[in-house]
Parts: structure tokens; sequence; C-alpha cells
């Protein structure tokens, strides 16, 4: 008869645990700096030979977060993965103007990004910076 009272406890308590349980050890996307954004336009320019890119988050839901990254890290170097390839040293700054809205500047022989595209942005923590 116990085991019987006891069980909806134990249910209730493995319910109320499991999801601080699998997420122990693991590193979320917010504590590394990356974010995945999308094209809100791509303009390329033969002098200097450049594209600058205008993004903004993928998800809604990263809005506030991509907010405060580009606050803490507006004039630094990122790393952007385009598909397969990953960029390094590409200058992102936060557009002052144009609420949570991002423009990086790419090389022009970087892969192709088109409005509406998603690309992976990761910014190096602050203990990495130089």
């Amino acid at each position: 008869m116990r085991t019987k009272a006891f069980l909806p406890v134990l249910v209730a308590a493995v319910a109320l645990c499991a999801p601080l349980l699998a997420g122990a050890g693991q590193t979320s996307a917010a504590d590394t700096g990356t974010i995945t954004c999308r094209v809100l336009e791509a303009h390329a320019g033969a002098r200097p030979a450049v594209v600058a890119i205008v993004f903004l988050q993928a998800e809604k839901a990263d809005q506030p977060r991509l907010g405060s990254l580009l606050r803490e890290h507006s004039g630094e170097e990122a790393e952007v993965q385009i598909g397969a390839q990953t960029l390094d040293q590409i200058s992102v700054f936060r557009l002052k103007s144009c609420f949570g809205r991002g423009l990086l500047l790419l090389p022009a022989n970087a892969p192709p990004l088109r409005d509406g595209a998603t690309f992976i942005l990761k910014f190096s923590q602050a203990g990495d910076k130089n």
C-alpha cells in the first residue's frame, strides 16, 4: 500500500527535475555567443571589394539575445559560418538606427548570401578578446 502512495510523488519529482538534469553539463548557444541569423539585405561593392549584409536573428525568440550580443560586441570581429564554410575575423556592427539589426562586412570572395538566407554568427567569449 505504501508503494502506491509513493509512486505519484516519485513521478512528480522526476517530472520536475528532468529538465534540470537534461541540461546539466551542457553549454547553451547563449553561453558561447553563437546565434543563427537571417539576411535582410545583401549588397556587393567593387571598391572596396566587400559584401555588406544587414541581418537579424533567425528565430524571433532570439531577438533580445542578439540585441545584447550586438551591443556588447559591435565593432569587433566574429566568426561566420555560411553552409559548410567558416569565415573568421569578420567585422560585425550594431546598427543603432535599426533596432535589433546588425551589419556584417564580408570579403567579396565570401560564399554568396542572398536575402532570406541564414548563417551562424559566433562572437568570441569575453575572455578570448585580444
